[in-house]
Formats: structure tokens, C-alpha cells, sequence
């Protein structure tokens, strides 16, 4: 059972905070109930680390643990053994899971993340010469599914929740808008609600990019359509790459269903309806990699959370010394990332010294989309607004060691790593 991440983060800081027992937060009776049971769970689950051990920023052997890969493993040989690789029975499974887990009529597995905002797109209506707003700090994969169906990705600015910052969007508005992403970086739904709520008023569907962001329910009442990921990366993730689109409009449904599958009509075999569409529903094998590891999201989740309200707390003290800003969102947050923002020191000068610590620190996204080395980036230039409130954000952003299996040993390290750069 999917538990959301809501009551996940409530549960991870009362435990934080040295409270024993939960109150009035329902686990389901399947979930460490103490804060002991969490950390021993821990301390069972982690990956291996030893005192002087190099602290990679996102091990990969470490991305599922022993007993995540054998049951992943057993969904692969049953798979292997009926031949359905492809189309299969485990995908309507998996669909039926999520519809249930984000009460939507209708969820659409796809191929991958990105191929899931394109069917979006194409479902809402986008299309040639249409602009589309969108965060300049996000993964590529944003801004390509809306070069991929022919419309103009524009970027505007965002605030220190690193999504989306709502007062700014109606400075990008002209008569070729045709809807907002949202993207819902690190794992943080902060600025959601209130976008999408834009997005009503002013008759621009909302199609939110939460890739990062598996398991806040709610976000699937407040947008038209919400995109998922699966990479093997994210915090619940395939044996490959993967994703999803969910909906509560009919409409849009039916023609996702038809443009993730070469046009074909709903129903019929290999009839189609449309002129074209993608190739892009999710492999029986990978729904099935899926379906197993779905049975230790909530754990992991859990888990995640625990390792997220540690990193807040154990850093606290350099936030009220003007240090770093900490992250906004500590409920509708999934903590795929845990970034820190720097308000003394360099971040060049901090991995270094993180480096010479055995500590490995990443930029995540390096750079904002309209400073790549495109065509497209070069000629992009927003009229009546600019982005220097993004660059300046971005410029002195950081993201800290966070994954499932990460051990209480290899984070408090870190912060004491963290901590000894400010020499606190």
C-alpha cells in the first residue's frame, strides 16, 4: 500500500524530534511505529559503509536493496516465461494502482517521463508555434517534450522553493500560451496549488511535471494532468526507463491513450484513429519491476524522510547563522534531492573541500535552459521581465548525498563535513 509522503514527513519529524511513539498518524500497521524500529530498519537496509570510505553522491549499487532486487528479479523471470515483454498484463496492474493510490479515473503507463509530458501536451491540445511555460532549472526532458510537439518552451523565473514562482507567470503571457508545467524540482510541490489555481483562472491547463515526485495524492486534484517517472534514479524506480500520465478529464484521457500508441482507437487492435502517435507505452516488464517494488515504497519513503528531517535538523544551526538556506517544503515534499543554498562561501570552493573530505556533492543541473549552448537558448530572450532572479538563485545552489538506502553512519558524516566548511 502507498502511504503519502504528507504522512510520511509528519512521522519523520516527530522522530526526529525524540518523540517514541507516533500519535495520531496511521502507518498502516506495516511501518516502524518508533523511532528505534526506523533507525534499526536503517541500519538493516543501508548501504554498506565503512568509516574512510568514499561517500559517493548517488552509489548505484546502492540504488535497491537485497531484498527489492529479488523480488524485482522473480517479476523478471515470470515475465521471461510467458514471452510478454512488451504488451502484457501487468500493466493494466500497475495502471489500476496508481488510479487507486491518486484517485484519478484514468492513468496511462508510458515509456518515460518525457514521453509522458509529450502525450500530455499533444492531449491538451498543443501544437505548432503554441508556447508553453515552463522553470528554467529543470531537467531537459521538460523543455524537449514541448520542443517535441512543436511548441516554444518559455521560461520563467522561480523563487527559493526552486519551482515556479506564480507572480511571475503572467509577465510571460501572450495569445500563443497554451499551458503551464509546473515542475515540482527535488522533490517539493511547493507553489503547485497556487499555479494551478492560476492556470483555472485564466484558462491555460496545468500539466505537472512531477518526476521527481511520487506519492503526494493531492496533486492530482489540483491539475489537468500529472507526469511521473520512473527511471531507475527516482525514488521509486524500474529496471529501465519509464513513466506515467494521470488524469480525472475524459477527454484528455482518451486522447492520451491514443497518441501513446501509434493512434491507434481505444479497443481495437491496431486500428487507428489519428494520424500518428508515439510508440510509447511502458513495457510489461518494466510494469512488472514496478508492481514489486511498489511494496517497498512506503518503507523506503519512510526511510527517505527520516534521512531529510536529519539533514534539516542537523544543519539548523547554519541556517540561523545566515549560512545556508534550507530547503521551504518539509510536508509535500518527496526529497528526491536535498539541496542547500548558499548564503556565504562558493559552491565551487565547497565541493572541493567536501571532496578532499571523501565527500562527493553534486550540482545536479548544472545549467538553466536559457544559458545552454543551443540555437534555441541563444535567441531566447523574454520581453517586459528577465530571469536574473533564477540565475541568482541557481548560482549558488548545492545538493547533498540523499537515496533509499543511505546509512546513518554516511550522513552524519556529511554533516559534520557540511558543518566544518562554515568551521561550525
Amino acid at each position: 500500500m502507498i502511504i503519502d509522503l504528507r504522512h510520511l514527513n509528519l512521522a519523520a519529524d516527530t522522530f526526529v524530534k525524540d518523540k517514541q511513539e507516533v500519535i495520531d498518524i496511521d502507518l498502516e500497521g506495516e511501518l516502524p511505529q518508533t523511532k528505534t524500529e526506523l533507525e534499526s530498519l536503517i541500519r538493516e537496509e543501508s548501504y554498506p559503509y565503512s568509516n574512510g570510505d568514499k561517500i559517493e553522491f548517488l552509489p548505484l549499487p546502492g540504488l535497491n536493496s537485497p531484498q527489492e532486487l529479488s523480488s524485482s528479479l522473480k517479476a523478471v523471470e515470470a515475465v521471461a516465461k510467458t514471452g510478454k515483454f512488451t504488451s502484457g498484463p501487468y500493466v493494466n496492474l500497475l495502471e489500476k494502482e496508481l488510479e487507486s493510490f491518486y484517485k484519478v479515473s484514468t492513468c496511462v503507463a508510458t515509456s518515460s517521463g518525457t514521453d509522458a509530458l509529450m502525450i500530455a501536451l499533444k492531449a491538451v491540445g498543443v501544437g505548432v508555434g503554441d508556447e508553453v511555460i515552463i522553470p528554467p532549472n529543470s531537467f531537459a526532458a521538460t523543455e524537449n517534450a514541448v520542443f517535441a510537439v512543436g511548441a516554444k518552451p518559455v521560461f520563467v523565473n522561480i523563487d527559493f522553493s526552486y519551482n515556479l514562482d506564480v507572480s511571475e507567470i503572467k509577465l510571460a503571457l501572450t495569445s500563443k500560451t497554451k499551458a503551464i508545467i509546473p515542475v515540482c524540482l527535488y522533490g517539493s510541490a511547493r507553489n503547485i496549488e497556487e499555479i494551478c489555481d492560476f492556470g483555472k483562472a485564466n484558462n491555460l491547463p496545468v500539466i505537472v511535471d512531477a518526476a521527481q515526485c511520487f506519492g503526494i495524492g493531492s496533486l492530482a486534484d489540483m491539475a489537468e494532468i500529472v507526469c511521473l517517472s520512473f527511471n531507475p534514479f527516482k525514488n521509486l524506480g524500474a529496471f529501465g526507463k519509464s513513466g506515467a500520465l494521470l488524469t480525472h478529464h475524459q477527454e484528455y484521457a482518451h486522447q492520451a491513450r491514443q497518441f501513446s500508441y501509434h493512434g491507434f482507437r481505444e479497443g481495437e487492435k491496431n486500428v487507428k484513429s489519428m494520424d500518428w502517435g508515439f510508440n510509447s507505452r511502458m513495457d510489461n516488464l518494466q510494469a512488472a519491476v514496478l508492481l514489486a517494488k511498489l511494496e517497498y515504497f512506503s518503507r523506503n519513503a519512510l526511510k527517505r524522510c527520516y534521512l531529510a528531517h536529519k539533514y534539516l535538523r542537523g544543519l539548523d544551526l547554519l541556517q540561523n547563522r545566515n549560512k545556508i538556506k534550507l530547503p521551504l517544503e518539509t510536508r509535500d515534499n518527496t526529497w528526491h534531492l536535498f539541496p542547500i543554498w548558499l548564503e556565504e562561501g562558493e559552491v565551487s570552493d565547497m565541493i572541493s573541500y567536501a571532496k578532499s573530505k571523501n565527500v562527493e556533492l553534486d550540482i545536479y543541473y548544472p545549467s538553466l535552459g536559457h544559458e545552454y549552448q543551443t540555437q534555441y537558448a541563444a535567441s531566447f530572450s523574454p520581453t517586459g521581465y528577465s530571469l536574473q532572479q533564477s540565475e541568482h538563485i541557481h548560482g549558488k545552489l548545492i545538493h547533498l548525498p540523499l537515496y533509499n538506502h543511505m546509512s546513518l553512519e554516511q550522513q552524519d558524516k556529511i554533516i559534520s563535513v557540511v558543518r566544518a566548511y562554515f568551521k561550525l
